[in-house]
């Protein structure tokens, strides 16, 4: 019974999830197995069955997850600001680096993994129907196109298309959180400080 302790009070699905996440990101896709993952639970090899029924499903719902809590920041920063479009926009910014700042095995599993190359064919079409259907306005892209379409609809004297401009914001946030998780930047309040003062500052945007 001890065995299965964390089963009963009923979080063992995002329990699997956390521990699931530390594996992977630590030990690459052929280190991930329902038993290791068990084990880190402290649950029995057959406990997570229950929920996934392979490691590939496993993995499809921590990167449903990571998408859905990216996203989820995203939009809290730009409710903050209604009728702003640049505040906006810049206040996603923000919120963009802050958040893989502090969640840098995210930023590895979604954009610095060959994870997708090696996962089930059917778990690939679920996850593909999830975020074209059942979950595409929690989809972070659609967040972040939508953000710099506000701005580029408010702000007429932009000569930039908007492709250009989201290729622009999007290159430049996501450069700096790369360079913050890596250890090429100082991942010290000092530098996300300088960071959040360049993005938020008036060349960025004006």
């Amino acid at each position: 019974m001890a065995a299965d302790k964390n089963y009963h009070h009923g979080d063992l699905k995002g329990e699997l999830i956390r521990e699931g996440l530390k594996i992977l990101d630590t030990e690459g896709y052929d280190g991930l197995s329902l038993r290791k993952v068990a084990k880190a639970c402290n649950v029995s090899q057959t406990a997570p069955y229950r929920h996934f029924k392979s490691k590939d499903e496993l993995i499809g719902a921590i990167t449903l997850q990571a998408m859905q809590l990216f996203n989820a920041s995203l939009r809290a920063a730009v409710s903050m600001y209604p009728g702003d479009a640049r505040r906006q926009l810049k206040e996603m910014g923000v919120a963009y680096v802050r958040f893989f700042r502090e969640n840098p095995d995210y930023l590895r599993l979604l954009f610095f993994s060959n994870i997708r190359e090696k996962l089930d064919k059917a778990v690939l079409e679920e996850w593909d129907r999830q975020f074209n259907g059942e979950y595409g306005d929690e989809h972070p892209y659609k967040t972040f196109y939508e953000a710099v379409a506000r701005y580029k609809k408010d702000c007429t004297e932009e000569a930039m298309t908007q492709d250009e401009l989201v290729l622009l914001c999007w290159g430049l946030v996501h450069g700096l959180s790369a360079l913050l998780t890596s250890g090429e930047l100082d991942g010290g309040d000092k530098s996300l400080a300088l960071i959040e003062s360049m993005i938020r500052g008036r060349n960025f945007l004006g």
